[in-house]
């Protein structure tokens, strides 16, 4: 196959799963039922934070304001991505949503076209590299039930398959722009870095025999190669950059995986390797005063440092990781007899992937509060390595085994065909998972269409009444469920609306659950608005679930606006 065939064939695929994973959304707008308005989001009513950065950014903002809680703060220059995304919708003419669901399908494009290319620098094979690429694509595992020592929380039950989109390219792709975009900056960057690196020790290599031999490396060649270095140190500079601006906890990643590589070189050579060194300090350079501001602002500014504190994300026992990985795992471990056969500079590059594999394995279980997101993007080198076990090691022996070469002899079989059968099988065995939370993806958008993620069109109406009549400003008190859109659809402050931006997320929610109970004292009531300066009372189906409180009662209220199913109170100063 030609590399440009081959290259189209990759296309070809990347645009048939980008088309694939658009099916949920379009059934929800499609499909939704007469007096509801689908909301663009699918697993996490709290996804309405990004669509609220991305309205900053509409409204020209390029410092992002928490706008799920009520304390007063500067603005920061945080939440880049969809602050840029929010003055791209404003060129293009786009609303926050449409422009969410853009960067969804350009993000997923880029990944998969990134991905193949990364995978095309291991792999020699057009054949093996298809089957990597539609394991690194498709695949998941089996982490489908809950263990007896996991944690007791509702949240933390929902297996890894189900509550953990990182964990899989195929999941990653469906639901968020910047996992997406950041797992195809990593792979990158990760490709610039082996490269600078494995040159830098080809150089060393050539060098020391040049001390032997003197016409073993000229001056010419010298400096090609150094320049060579440099541009691609600046290169993945900017990667590292761009990672910082998309995924900022993914430079964590960045550092664990080259340092534990460039030890490993070290080790290999026996000796220091300082122009490497001095390539990598340039690679990491380059982001670091944009991470030291992010450190400045979160040990500054008091309420991002809280958000800081409350966005823990704590990887789950490990057994769980080994069953979301299974399939991958079993197949990279015949991985090792081929790669013990490599010749040196193969062999060097597969040994990345290896070391890749076992940072974020200890990364996982590091004493900070992001443990779970450095898996994003393990399932690349996972591939590689099984595709490399399958075919390479799986393959050739399943033909020499007598059942093969017996069925192979039979009319209409061949060899060829009976591996084609059996990748095929491996490979949509592996994908099974992903098939299923595509599939629940389709049926919870198509049919179920459960509130939040539909709401009532008169609910949404008052929502845009607080767009047209009120300051952003202006705090509004509502139930968590309401709370979470209101930013996103009306641009205000909410009491209560993202366990992570709201600070004391849980004080708050229950103190919202409290002030819409018929049992609680209206001074209380009172007292609260007063606390937290709010402008705005909030009142729908969510409100009216929690309580039987009636709203127009009460005497510290006034009525601003109302339709059949929701109405927006204002709050006397």
């Amino acid at each position: 196959m030609s590399a440009r065939r081959e290259w189209f064939v990759a296309i070809l695929i990347a645009l048939s799963v980008t088309a694939l994973l658009q099916a949920p959304y379009v059934l929800g707008y499609v499909l939704a039922r007469p007096g509801t308005e689908y909301t663009g989001l699918l697993i996490n009513v709290e996804d309405g934070s990004y669509l609220s950065a991305i309205r900053q950014g509409i409204h020209g903002a390029w410092l992002y304001y928490l706008p799920f809680t009520t304390e007063e703060h500067a603005p920061a220059f945080i939440e880049v991505f969809y602050l840029a995304l929010g003055h791209a919708a404003r060129v293009l003419n786009l609303s926050a949503t449409m422009m969410w669901h853009a960067a969804r399908v350009v993000a997923a494009l880029i990944l998969f076209v990134v991905l193949y290319g990364f995978i095309a620098r291991f792999l020699d094979s057009p054949a093996s590299r298809r089957i990597a690429y539609f394991l690194a694509i498709l695949s998941a595992g089996y982490d489908l039930w809950r263990f007896s020592f996991d944690a007791a929380n509702a949240w933390e039950a929902i297996p890894i398959e189900l509550r953990v989109p990182e964990a899989h390219i195929f999941y990653s792709a469906l639901t968020y722009p910047h996992f997406a975009l950041g797992i195809a900056l990593v792979l990158m960057t990760f490709a610039l870095l082996l490269r600078m690196m494995n040159d830098a020790q080809t150089q060393f290599v050539i060098a020391s025999e040049a001390k032997q031999s003197p016409s073993r490396l000229g001056i010419g060649s010298r400096k090609t190669l150094a320049m060579s270095q440099i541009i691609l140190a600046i290169g993945a500079g900017i990667g590292n950059l761009l990672i910082g601006m998309v995924y900022p906890f993914l430079i964590y990643l960045m550092i664990a995986v080259v340092g534990v590589y460039y030890l490993f070189s070290i080790w290999r050579r026996r000796a220091m390797l300082w122009r490497t060194a001095l390539l990598l300090f340039v690679a990491f350079a380059i982001p670091a005063p944009l991470f030291l501001y992010y450190q400045f602002v979160l040990t500054t500014n008091p309420v991002f440092q809280i958000w800081n504190a409350q966005a823990t994300t704590f990887s789950p026992h490990p057994l769980h990781f080994v069953l979301a990985f299974l399939p991958l795992l079993i197949l990279a471990a015949f991985a090792w007899r081929p790669f013990a056969r490599m010749e040196e500079a193969r062999r060097r590059a597969f040994a990345f992937l290896w070391l890749w594999i076992g940072a974020v394995a200890l990364l996982l279980y590091a004493p900070i509060t992001q443990q779970r997101r450095f898996v994003e993007g393990v399932q690349a080198p996972l591939a590689i390595l099984a595709a490399l076990g399958l075919c390479d090691a799986v393959l050739p022996w399943l033909a020499r085994t007598r059942v093969f070469v017996a069925l192979s002899q039979r009319p209409n079989y061949s060899a060829a065909g009976l591996q084609r059968l059996i990748v095929v099988c491996l490979i949509a065995l592996a994908g099974l998972s992903s098939f299923y939370v595509w599939l629940s993806g389709v049926a919870l958008l198509g049919f179920v269409q459960p509130y939040p993620l539909f709401r009532p069109t008169l609910e949404l109406q008052a929502m845009d009444w607080l767009c047209a009549h009120t300051s952003p400003s202006d705090a509004v008190l509502s139930a968590y469920w309401t709370g979470s859109f209101i930013p996103a659809r009306a641009g205000n402050r909410v009491f209560v609306g993202q366990r992570y931006e709201t600070i004391r997320f849980e004080d708050k929610r229950a103190a919202a659950e409290k002030f819409f109970s018929a049992a609680t004292d209206d001074a209380w009531r009172v007292a609260l608005l007063r606390e937290y300066s709010i402008a705005y009372v909030f009142w729908g189906k969510a409100e009216r679930e929690l309580g039987a409180f009636d709203p127009d009662r009460a005497t510290f209220l006034e009525r601003a606006f109302a339709n059949d199913q929701a109405r927006v109170y204002r709050v006397p100063r």
